[in-house]
């Protein structure tokens, strides 16, 4: 028989936490006042095209309302891990004085069910009520993967939810949705399609003009001591990405530390080299061996 009552309140199985405006902060990034296009270095076919169509269309969605063209609705940044997509995508909405939120998959997903789907709803509600914003989804290949028999419920949800969302936005509200992906052969197809991410700016590794412009953006924000050998470094890093080349200036920063000195020298710059060179050598030899 019944031995007590414990509470007269019938159980739920799920009972999610209700959720306020706050639940956007965790997703608002605030505009940066000193990051500007002179701080991306290199890629300048692709810092022209993006702007073109993003950072118009922000500033001028008035007038292509006018005009009565179709807006942008979506925009896909592909390439290389540390390419700068994420980082153009940030200059760009300070430029353009957007407000920008920026979204990833760890940060999206809950355990509760159709909280996720709240979550977005609530963003994009925000971003039109404060427009112009860029919605900016980090590795959505991870958010809004393809929908398959292997895929989970919850990330059909979340994309079924997104198709939804970019098909409500409207010329008038003025928010454009910018996606990164380095794998987008994994990104569920629907996206892919009209009205939705149907403009691609593919980021490539950068030559070795654009890594030596990439060099020489970081080494204005350093203290260095003696004319620096940009272009030999830059001749010597074929292949390497943007982020590898800003990991440069951090070893070149931690030798002139240990050494006691104010500035970076000739010394310090090359050590910082040998040393993310060393490092990649390990990985390429760790992956080969994973591989095998």
């Amino acid at each position: 028989g019944v031995a007590r009552v414990l509470d007269r309140k019938p159980l739920r199985f799920l009972d999610p936490p209700n959720l306020d405006d706050d639940v956007i902060g965790a997703f608002l990034m605030k505009p940066s006042e000193t990051l500007g296009f002179a701080d991306f270095g290199g890629l300048p076919g692709v810092v022209r095209r993006a702007r073109e169509l993003i950072e118009l269309p922000l500033e001028r969605g008035d007038k292509l309302a006018k005009i009565g063209a179709e807006p942008i609705k979506g925009v896909l940044f592909t390439g290389p891990p540390g390419t700068g997509k994420t980082m153009l995508a940030r200059i760009i909405a300070s430029a353009a004085g957007a407000t920008f939120y920026a979204i990833s998959g760890p940060t999206i997903f809950s355990k509760w069910y159709g909280e996720s789907e709240e979550i977005l709803r609530r963003i994009f509600s925000h971003a039109a009520e404060n427009a112009p914003s860029i919605v900016f989804f980090d590795e959505i290949d991870s958010v809004a993967g393809q929908r398959d028999e292997e895929a989970h419920e919850a990330s059909k949800r979340v994309v079924a939810q997104l198709l939804t969302l970019m098909d409500g936005l409207s010329a008038d509200q003025n928010v454009t949705v910018i996606a990164a992906t380095n794998r987008p052969q994994d990104i569920d197809v629907a996206l892919l399609r009209p009205g939705r991410f149907d403009w691609q700016i593919d980021f490539p590794l950068p030559n070795v003009a654009d890594r030596e412009a990439i060099l020489r953006v970081r080494a204005q924000a350093l203290a260095t001591s003696d004319p620096l050998p940009h272009r030999w470094v830059a001749a010597y890093t074929e292949g390497w990405s943007a982020a590898e080349l800003a990991a440069i200036w951090k070893e070149a920063s931690l030798l002139t530390a240990a050494d006691d000195r104010e500035a970076i020298t000739i010394e310090d710059y090359l050590g910082g080299h040998e040393r993310v060179a060393a490092q990649r050598r390990r990985v390429a030899l760790a992956a080969r061996a994973g591989a095998a």
